[in-house]
């Protein structure tokens, strides 16, 4: 029972912390291109922040994996 609550917690808190970086990019992608940023760039920008956010949920899974210790 234990391995099941710490898998479904892990991936309640996974869900969590995926939708609060995707708002917190998503709203640095809306400031640079209010600020002047060209449309042209917005792949670019799109595929910097992709990978910017793959970096910190891979961190923030491993952590919360070692947060989470086996019963």
């Amino acid at each position: 029972m234990d391995v099941l609550l710490r898998s479904i917690a892990i991936f309640i808190e996974v869900i969590i912390l995926g939708a609060v970086f995707y708002f917190m990019l998503n709203g640095v992608r809306l400031i640079l291109f209010d600020l002047g940023i060209r449309q042209r760039y917005t792949k670019v920008i799109s595929m910097v922040f992709i990978a910017i956010g793959c970096v910190l949920a891979t961190f923030l899974v491993s952590h919360l994996i070692a947060f989470y210790p086996p019963a």
